[in-house]
């Protein structure tokens, strides 16, 4: 457990903050205090607090100091998950990468991360998920959760789930990719990366135009707000979305931000 590795906290930018998606994060229970990566206390109070299954970039210190600065105290946990993938996400952000979401996979078993929010602070990550409009808040069903230490074993444990399915990699089958750079005990769908997952993106979606190589692909998502709304509108209609879900839409909740995606 190296608690000063700078990888956690190294906030990248440009083309590096789509190509590193996810981003570093530790298999430790961990505190991001106020900027500073810390040991969690056994006897940190986690009581009014939402759990929530960080399943992407939420997991990693350096997106939780991007997304709420160096003046915050985030709780962080590790836990299992039954019978759910992450797989690549149908949309782009505005940053470049192509995000995470869920897929029912039986038999599954992943390694993920709870974040412990208070309302204010999930106030603020409901805007960066853009909760109503790119994902939504979701409840996820009992036991498919489970907590590496009874210290950490919250009653319910929320999340974000796009609203637009997983991204197609098949064309007249429906053939999901899964985040390589997540760790799974018993994965059962092919793993990718994230440059693997551009290069794929760029060709479904850009194949007719003189743009031919992910970086000219990358910079033009980042750069042109409109090329990538309409980027985000193809891939939105292409997603395909789970036969099954194990969580439950939270309804009623929005946010006033797409400046995410």
């Amino acid at each position: 457990m190296d608690l000063l590795d700078p990888t956690w906290t190294e906030i990248p930018e440009g083309n590096k903050r789509a190509e590193l998606y996810p981003y570093s994060a530790p298999q430790f229970n961990f505190l991001l205090n106020k900027g500073e990566l810390q040991k969690l206390p056994s006897s940190y109070d986690l009581k009014n607090k939402v759990a929530i299954l960080a399943i992407g970039s939420n997991r990693s210190p350096s997106q939780l100091l991007r997304k709420f600065g160096g003046n915050e105290q985030i709780p962080v946990t590790i836990v299992n998950v039954k019978d759910i993938d992450v797989v690549y996400a149908s949309m782009i952000s505005y940053y470049g990468a192509v995000p995470a979401t869920l897929w029912p996979v039986k038999g599954s078993i992943l390694k993920l991360s709870i974040i412990w929010l208070n309302n204010r602070q999930l106030k603020i990550m409901h805007e960066t998920e853009a909760v109503g409009k790119a994902y939504d808040f979701v409840k996820f069903e009992k036991n498919k959760i489970i907590c590496n230490s009874n210290d950490y074993l919250p009653k319910e444990v929320f999340g974000y789930v796009s609203k637009f399915g997983a991204l197609n990699f098949g064309f007249e089958t429906r053939d999901v990719r899964a985040l390589s750079a997540i760790n799974a005990k018993k994965r059962k769908i092919k793993a990718i990366n994230q440059k693997s997952a551009l290069l794929f993106l760029k060709e479904k979606i850009n194949y007719k135009n003189n743009y031919n190589t992910k970086k000219d692909f990358l910079n033009r998502i980042i750069s042109e707000k409109n090329y990538r709304l309409n980027t985000n509108k193809k891939l939105n209609s292409l997603g395909i979305l789970p036969n099954e879900n194990k969580w439950e839409v939270i309804q009623n909740i929005k946010s006033d931000t797409l400046k995410f995606y």
